[in-house]
C-alpha cells in the first residue's frame, strides 16, 4: 500500500474516531477542540493530495469491511487528488472560522451535532472522491447527503430552515434514485462495479449514462434542477455554505469527468450539456443580480459557474468527437481548473458573509451599507473574492475564463463546420453577457454593503471578526491570488488528466496556456506599482466637500442606493422572465400633489417554481392522499393485494 493511501485510511479512521469521542462528550466539549481534529484532518487530506497526485493507485479497505457483493474500494491519481486538495484547503479554512461563528447560533442550535455532522459530511466528501466503484461511491454519497441535510436543518426552530432541509433532501432521494438505477443498468450491462471497468461509447449506454448524468446534474445545482441550492445556502450555517458550495456541488462535476467522461461518453450528449450548462451560467447570475440577501445572491451565483463548468465539459466531449484533441484538452484543463477556483474564491465569499452576519445579524443588504469603515477586512476579502469571480486578473477565476473562451475561439476556427462554428462564436457572446452581469452583481454586493452610510442600527454597530475568521479568509484570499499568478505550474499538474483521457500528449498546447500566468503577473505587477506610486505621492492631499443635497437638508440613510433601486434596470429589461413588476402607494389626503408616505414594493415570481414544480409537488400530495384510502387495517384486503401483485409479476415474467 502506497505511503498516500495509509494516510488517507488513517484521516478516515482519526476523522470517525474524533466523532464518536465529541458525541460521547456532549454539551461539555469546547470548540476548540473539535475545530483542531477538522484542522489536522484537513491537513492530512492536504498531505495526502501532495503524495499522491503523481500516482494511481487503488486498494480496498480491510476484509471485514465488505459491501455483501464488492468490497470497499479506493483509487488515488491525479484527478482525485486534485479534488482531495480542494477538499482538505477548504476544511481547513472551515475548521478555523467555525468556533468564531457558532457563537452566534449556539443559543439556538446543537452545536455539538454540527461538530459530528459535519466531519462525517468531509468524511463522505472524502470517500465520494477517492470511490472506485460504484457501490464504494453509493455509500459515501449517502454519508455526503443525509449528514448536509442535518447541517441545512441546523436551526430546527426555524421554519425556513426546516422547509430548505425538506426540499433539499427531496432532491436528493431523486438524485439518489437515478444514480442506482444508471449504476445498476451499467452493472447489468458490463458485469463490473468497477469504474475503471466501464465503458459508455456505446449506444446501448446512453441511457444509463443519461440516468448518472441526470443524477450527478441535479447535485449540481444544474438548471432546471437548481431549485434546492437558494433555499440551502441561506438556511445552512456559513461554515456548511462554504463546503456545499466550494466542494459538494464541485463533485458532480467531477463526479461527471472520472464516471462518464474519461469512460467515452457518447458526444451526442456533449450538446445537451452545453445547452444546460449556458442556462445555468446565464439564469443563475442574472437570478443572483436581483437578489438582496448576500447568501442567496452568492447561491445563485453557484448555479452560474457550475454551469460554466459544464460547458467546458461538453466542448471537449466535443471536440473530442471531432477529432482536435488540443481544443479537448484545453476545455477538460479549464472546466477541471475552474471546480478548483470556483471551489476557492466561493468558500472565501460564503465565509465573508458569514463573518457579516455573526456581526451584524443581517444579511439584507437594504440594511447594511458602510460596513467598509467597521470591518475593513472583511471588505477586503469580499472584494478579492468578488473580483475572482468575476475573472478579473491576476486572480484565479481570470485563467479557467480564459481557457473556456480560448476553447470556444479555437472551436469556432477549426471545427471545419459553419453550424458549429456559428454556435461557438454565439456561446462567447452569451459568455460575454454573463461576464458583464457578474461585474454589475457584484459590484452591487461590494458597493451597498460596505460603501456609504449604515443603513439600520445593525449596521451602525457592526464590529470586525474574530482573528481566526480572519484567518480562515486570509488563507482564501491567498489561494486565489497565488492561483492566478501561477496558472501554468497549476495546469502542468492537471495536464495529465487530460493527456491520460486523450491518449496523447498536451504539450503542444503550451503556447498557448503559458501566457495566461504571464498577463496575470504583468498586471498584478503594474496594480502594485500604482498603488504604491499614489500612495508614496505627497503632493497629494485629500480634500473634503459637503455633499450638495439638493436642498433638503443633512444627508441620511434613506438617501443611500439599495440592492433593489441598483439591479432595477437589469430587472425591467428581463421583466418577461421574471414577471417583474414595481408596486408604488402614495398616501395622504392630496396624495396626487401632496402625498405625505410614499413605498414602492417590488415583486417577481419564479416561473420555473410557478409553473412546474408547484403543480408537481400538489399532483404528488392528491395522489398521497387519495392512496390513504388503501390502508383501511383488513387483513383480508392487504392480503388481495398480494394476490393481485404475485399474479401481475407471473403475467409479466411469462410475457418477457
Amino acid at each position: 500500500m502506497s505511503t498516500a493511501a495509509s494516510l488517507i485510511d488513517g484521516t478516515v479512521l482519526f476523522l470517525v474516531v474524533s466523532c464518536v469521542a465529541i458525541a460521547a462528550r456532549g454539551k461539555n466539549l469546547k470548540h476548540e477542540y473539535c475545530s483542531a481534529v477538522l484542522f489536522v484532518g484537513a491537513a492530512l487530506m492536504i498531505a495526502a493530495a501532495v503524495l499522491g497526485w503523481s500516482s494511481d493507485f487503488a486498494w480496498d479497505a480491510p476484509s471485514p469491511i465488505y459491501l455483501l457483493v464488492a468490497p470497499l474500494t479506493f483509487r488515488i491519481d491525479a484527478l482525485s487528488s486534485i479534488f482531495l486538495g480542494l477538499l482538505g484547503m477548504i476544511s481547513l479554512s472551515v475548521a478555523l472560522f467555525s468556533p468564531g461563528y457558532l457563537k452566534h447560533i449556539e443559543k439556538h442550535s446543537n452545536v455539538c451535532w454540527y461538530w459530528v455532522e459535519l466531519i462525517l459530511f468531509v468524511v463522505g466528501m472524502l470517500g465520494v472522491i477517492l470511490a472506485a466503484n460504484a457501490l464504494t461511491f453509493l455509500m459515501f454519497w449517502e454519508v455526503m447527503a443525509l449528514t448536509s441535510t442535518l447541517l441545512i436543518a441546523t436551526d430546527l426552530a426555524n421554519r425556513e430552515c426546516r422547509k430548505a432541509a425538506f426540499i433539499y433532501l427531496g432532491a436528493t432521494r431523486i438524485s439518489t434514485a437515478l444514480l442506482m438505477a444508471g449504476f445498476l443498468w451499467m452493472h447489468t450491462l458490463t458485469n463490473s462495479w468497477n469504474f475503471a471497468e466501464w465503458h459508455l461509447a456505446g449506444h446501448v449506454t446512453i441511457w444509463p449514462g443519461l440516468l448518472i448524468l441526470l443524477a450527478f446534474c441535479i447535485k449540481g445545482g444544474i438548471w432546471p434542477f437548481h431549485d434546492w441550492l437558494p433555499y440551502a445556502h441561506p438556511a445552512a450555517p456559513s461554515p456548511v455554505s462554504a463546503l456545499l458550495s466550494g466542494v459538494m456541488i464541485k463533485i458532480a462535476p467531477y463526479a461527471i469527468i472520472r464516471v462518464l467522461v474519461v469512460n467515452g461518453m457518447i458526444s451526442d450528449l456533449a450538446y445537451g450539456i452545453l445547452t444546460l450548462g449556458l442556462i445555468s451560467a446565464f439564469w443563475g447570475m442574472l437570478s443572483a443580480l436581483l437578489q438582496r440577501d448576500l447568501k442567496t445572491l452568492l447561491a445563485y451565483s453557484s448555479i452560474e459557474n457550475v454551469g460554466l463548468i459544464l460547458i467546458g465539459i461538453s466542448i471537449a466531449l466535443i471536440a473530442q468527437g471531432l477529432n482536435l484533441p488540443i481544443i479537448a484538452g484545453i476545455s477538460l484543463a479549464a472546466a477541471i481548473f475552474h471546480c478548483v477556483n470556483h471551489g476557492l474564491f466561493k468558500s472565501l465569499l460564503f465565509l465573508t458573509a458569514g463573518t457579516i452576519d455573526a456581526n451584524v445579524h443581517t444579511r439584507d443588504m437594504e440594511l447594511l451599507g458602510g460596513l467598509g469603515k467597521f470591518m475593513p477586512f472583511t471588505m477586503i476579502f469580499f472584494i478579492i473574492g468578488g473580483a475572482a469571480i468575476c475573472a478579473l486578473p491576476p486572480l484565479n477565476g481570470f485563467n479557467s475564463k480564459w481557457l473556456i473562451y480560448q476553447s470556444l475561439f479555437r472551436l469556432a476556427c477549426d471545427s471545419g463546420s459553419l453550424w458549429l462554428s456559428g454556435g461557438a462564436i454565439g456561446c462567447i457572446g452569451i459568455l460575454a453577457i454573463v461576464s458583464g452581469l457578474a461585474l454589475y452583481c457584484f459590484t452591487k454586493a461590494i458597493g451597498i454593503t460596505f460603501l456609504g452610510r449604515p443603513r439600520s442600527s445593525h449596521a451602525h454597530h457592526a464590529v470586525e471578526g474574530t482573528k481566526y475568521m480572519l484567518a480562515a479568509q486570509a488563507i482564501l484570499a491567498a489561494s486565489c491570488v497565488v492561483l492566478g499568478v501561477t496558472a501554468p505550474a497549476v495546469l502542468s499538474v492537471i495536464n495529465p488528466i487530460c493527456e491520460s483521457w486523450l491518449k496523447t500528449s498536451m504539450a503542444t498546447d503550451s503556447a498557448y496556456i503559458m501566457p495566461m500566468g504571464e498577463i496575470a503577473i504583468f498586471l498584478g505587477a503594474v496594480s502594485i506599482i500604482v498603488y504604491a506610486s499614489l500612495l508614496s505621492d505627497k503632493s497629494v492631499k485629500i480634500k473634503r466637500y459637503i455633499t450638495w443635497e439638493c436642498g433638503f437638508g443633512a444627508l441620511s440613510e434613506r438617501m443611500e442606493g439599495t440592492a433593489t433601486s441598483f439591479a432595477e434596470n437589469v430587472a425591467y429589461t428581463f421583466a418577461p422572465l421574471f414577471k417583474y413588476r414595481k408596486l408604488p402607494t402614495f398616501e395622504g389626503k392630496d396624495r396626487r400633489h401632496f402625498p405625505e408616505v410614499i413605498a414602492v414594493q417590488t415583486s417577481r415570481i419564479a416561473l420555473l417554481e410557478a409553473s412546474i414544480y408547484v403543480p408537481v409537488i400538489k399532483l404528488v400530495t392528491w395522489i398521497g392522499e387519495h392512496m390513504l384510502m388503501l390502508q383501511t387495517g383488513s387483513v383480508h384486503l392487504y392480503l388481495g393485494y398480494m394476490l393481485v401483485t404475485l399474479v401481475a409479476l407471473m403475467i409479466i415474467g411469462i410475457m418477457i
